[in-house]
């Protein structure tokens, strides 16, 4: 049974984050200036799609996966702590980062295929697998899809197995946040995304930048030059296949250790008892609660992420 009930479903989705991570999730996608750089390694996908993949330190391997909008360069500072001790591999999942142009079309289950192939690729085992946000959704998938044989322990940050909500399920996006929301969401990127994506811009800028992206106005104009030439169905297939994806039952058959970190302050998730729901599907779970984190706790408290994350691989994996 649940601790306690979810508070009462908003009229509509609030915007799933501030101007800072909608920026940056831009910068991430390619679409506000050039992609991220750095030193990678490649693996190539078995459609042959080549993934970058930032590996850091020696050790047993430890595989981080980001979360919508952001990239490798987002676990970096978690990522360096951990490099002491393991091999810490940090891809940019297609269509983010450095991982364009995207060949085809974008999934959960497209990218836990490409979690196989760099697994298989690389000759990982038993490896410990770190998923954030949209990163937790390819872990489920991928366990569902391949099973725990190369999986020596897994860790999934804010996000519960079912994004979507309706009056058996509660413990999704806001706690109200129905298959129709999202989907009418996902249509109107699909009709107009600059207007979709300025609009949430402009909702956390105040009146002048909402002036700025105004159509009217020169740097509103040159955003929605720039956004036109931008083919984004391959990101709106995967904010589908995430609203499709129910990962609750494979999840109550978990066999591999698993560490859950929230954020109470999860815009997404705060004040729902998802903590409750994952101690009592999955028995063996270990659940920490960040109080004073959001959706990122990795990144507000990475020194305390790594910590526990380095103890939690050290008993199990």
């Amino acid at each position: 049974m649940l601790d306690h009930a979810p508070p009462e479903p908003p009229a509509r989705p609030p915007p799933l984050t501030g101007l800072r991570g909608t920026w940056n999730a831009l910068r991430n996608f390619g679409l506000m200036g050039g992609p991220t750089t750095g030193n990678y390694d490649t693996f190539t996908a078995s459609d042959g799609q080549v993934v970058p993949v930032c590996v850091l330190g020696e050790g047993s391997p430890l595989v981080l996966v980001h979360g919508v909008g952001c990239s490798h360069g987002d676990w970096l500072p978690v990522a360096r702590r951990l490099a002491r001790r393991h091999c810490v591999l940090a891809w940019d999942a297609r269509g983010h980062g450095q991982c364009r142009p995207v060949l085809g079309s974008i999934t959960l289950a497209r990218l836990a295929a490409d979690l196989a192939d760099m697994i298989e690729q690389f000759g990982l085992d038993r490896s410990a697998l770190v998923g954030h946000s949209m990163g937790a959704l390819v872990l489920m998938q991928y366990l569902h899809s391949y099973g725990t044989q190369h999986v020596g322990a897994v860790t999934m940050i804010d996000q519960s197995p079912r994004i979507v909500t309706d009056d058996g399920w509660r413990l999704g996006l806001f706690g109200g946040c129905s298959a129709e929301m999202l989907a009418g969401l996902i249509a109107g990127a699909r009709r107009d995304l600059a207007e979709t994506l300025l609009s949430e811009l402009g909702a956390f800028g105040g009146a002048w930048l909402r002036r700025q992206l105004a159509a009217e106005a020169p740097l509103g104009r040159m955003l929605r030059r720039r956004l036109g030439r931008i083919d984004v169905r391959p990101l709106l297939d995967l904010a589908e296949s995430m609203a499709q994806a129910d990962f609750r039952a494979s999840l109550a058959r978990l066999d591999a250790p698993l560490l859950v970190v929230l954020g109470a302050r999860s815009p997404h998730y705060g004040g729902l008892p998802l903590d409750a729901w994952y101690r009592d599907t999955v028995r063996h779970a270990q659940i920490s609660v960040y109080p004073r984190a959001g959706h990122s706790p990795h990144l507000s408290e990475p020194g305390r992420f790594a910590r526990e994350l380095e103890r939690f691989i050290a008993d199990h994996a």
